[in-house]
């Protein structure tokens, strides 16, 4: 009886190797599976940052831009301003100067 019993486990525990070394093979395929996924799933949440944060350096840049031109036009008024403002003055001290000159 001894002997039967372990002629017989002596079959079946290849056979339970096997299995438990296929249980382990798809556990690591499934888990392989999963870091994959969770790899990509990453891979893009990263790129729409990436374009998300270049879209934004764009409206920066943009809005900046902008800004910019609007500050030189504004910039080129108030030259333009104050060189009139400046003619006006030497006009005035001009015609202020000859008529003290002509009332003297």
């Amino acid at each position: 009886m001894k002997y039967v019993v372990v002629i017989a486990l002596l079959a079946v525990m290849p056979a339970l190797a096997d299995w438990r070394w296929e249980g382990r093979w798809e556990a690591r395929q499934q888990v392989r599976a999963q870091v994959r996924q969770a790899v990509g799933e990453a891979r893009r949440a990263r790129a729409e940052a990436r374009r998300e944060m270049e879209q934004a350096r764009r409206e920066v840049r943009r809005e900046l831009d902008s800004a910019h031109r609007e500050w030189r036009a504004e910039l080129s008024q108030a030259q333009a301003e104050v060189a009139r403002e400046m003619r006006q003055f030497r006009d005035e001290m001009r015609r202020a100067g000859r008529s003290f000159r002509a009332w003297r």
